[in-house]
């Protein structure tokens, strides 16, 4: 049965030991931590930190899965580009100390990355081939995450990027409510299928998380199983996936032990 975990910096904690006995506790197993916004402190992390980060995650028997590292790789201005792939580079170190699963980031905002998504999607490529040089160099993967307003924005374009690429490192974070458009939505079970399908022989992650149209076409989010997303379609594809960790996103604390509670039933099915 794949691992349930939460995104970190839903919960509250000054330090690793405070947020970790929190999440811990409340009967998680994994963790998707970005440093910046649990605690404030950027990459690349002092290695004392990261000491105590280890220490804290062993105590609390949590796989970090994710180490977030939310960067813009398709930007129009090369320079610009360029920062923030080394941005994303100087947390690989921070993931192969902690033994985490992946470091994390999404695709450029289509709207960011100007009018025309097909001259972003070769910046993107190039951006993907300088990050995965550098992890494979160090022996740790990345994680991408398509979403369907950024330039990675359906299946099909995400396999291309993997293609061209061209690196076993990179991995797919999958998110499923942001593949999701008005129209994918008509049939969520047939849409998650064919998602699954395609990735998952890559998948190092899956988010979790409710959402409900508005009238702009727009997701914001709603509680879990609160809202539209047909979870059950969606967690009975993955639930012989037993290395997915799957991560609440935009958790509730308060509910958060009900909610694993009727993960579990359903994975348990």
């Amino acid at each position: 049965m794949p691992v349930l975990g939460a995104r970190a910096h839903d919960y509250r904690g000054n330090s690793p030991e405070e947020l970790f006995a929190h999440i811990a506790g409340d009967g998680f197993r994994a963790i998707q931590l970005a440093f910046p916004k649990s605690f404030g402190v950027g990459y690349p992390v002092p290695e004392a930190f990261i000491e105590e980060t280890a220490a804290a995650l062993e105590k609390h028997r949590l796989h970090l899965a994710v180490v977030g590292c939310y960067i813009d790789p398709a930007l129009p201005d090369k320079q610009d580009t360029r920062a923030q792939v080394e941005k994303f580079i100087s947390a690989l170190p921070v993931a192969k100390a902690l033994q985490a699963g992946c470091v994390g980031t999404e695709t450029t905002n289509f709207q960011k990355a100007g009018a025309d998504r097909k001259k972003a999607l070769p910046i993107l490529i190039d951006s993907l081939k300088q990050m995965a040089d550098a992890a494979e160099k160090l022996g740790v993967n990345i994680g991408i995450e398509p979403v369907y307003a950024h330039v990675m924005h359906n299946v099909e374009e995400t396999l291309e990027v993997l293609e061209k690429v061209g690196s076993s490192r990179v991995k797919i974070i999958w998110d499923a409510v942001n593949m999701l458009s008005l129209e994918t939505a008509k049939d969520q079970p047939g849409f998650f299928r064919m998602c699954y399908n395609a990735f998952r022989g890559r998948l190092c992650a899956m988010h979790l998380k409710d959402f409900a149209f508005d009238e702009k076409g727009e997701k914001p989010s709603r509680p879990l199983f609160e809202g539209q997303l047909d979870v059950p379609a969606l967690l009975t594809l993955v639930k012989e996936h037993e290395t997915l960790p799957i991560l609440r996103e935009e958790a509730i604390p308060e509910r958060s032990v009900r909610e694993i509670a009727a993960i579990d039933e359903i994975l348990k099915k």
